[in-house]
Formats: structure tokens, sequence, C-alpha cells
């Protein structure tokens, strides 16, 4: 093969994983943002509810919850770190 056709799969390789990063990153952010709302909905939940059953399992949610959103965060700040930072493999 010629420099040229390398050149150029090489190309379509790079881009087909960056539009692949694009998606994750659009699918990371709204499920993030979904979870934001149910971590809200959860709190005013716990505040209301009086200590017992209940508000153990509210804040057994709570602390998954920010567990997900927290790997979420990461996972997002890792992908912009690559697409800021070409060179990484």
């Amino acid at each position: 093969m010629k420099t040229k056709k390398l050149l150029a799969r090489l190309a379509g390789f790079l881009s087909a994983d960056q539009t692949a990063q694009q998606k994750e990153l659009k699918s990371i952010r709204k499920v993030l943002k979904k979870l934001k709302a149910k971590e809200r909905d959860l709190n005013a939940r716990l505040e209301q509810t009086p200590p017992g059953d209940e508000h153990g399992e509210i804040v057994q949610k709570l602390q998954v919850i920010y567990a997900q959103r927290r790997k979420g965060v990461e996972r997002v700040r890792e992908l912009k770190g690559r697409k800021q930072d070409p060179s990484t493999p």
C-alpha cells in the first residue's frame, strides 16, 4: 500500500475511536443527570421519613447512587483526558 492509503486508513481508525468516545461521553452524561435527579428525590424523601426501616433503605440507595455517580464522573474525566491528549494509547 502507498503511504497516502495507509494514512487514510489510520485516520479512519482514529476518527472512529473518537466518535465512539463522544457517544460514550453523551450517554454517560445523560445517565449522570438522571442519577442526580434521583439523588435529589431520595434526599427529599429522606428528610420527610422518620428513622426506621424505610429510612435505612433510602440511605442505602443514596450510597449506591453516590458510588455510581462517582464512577461515572471518573469515566468522563478519563475520556476527556484521552480526547485532549491523543498520544495516550
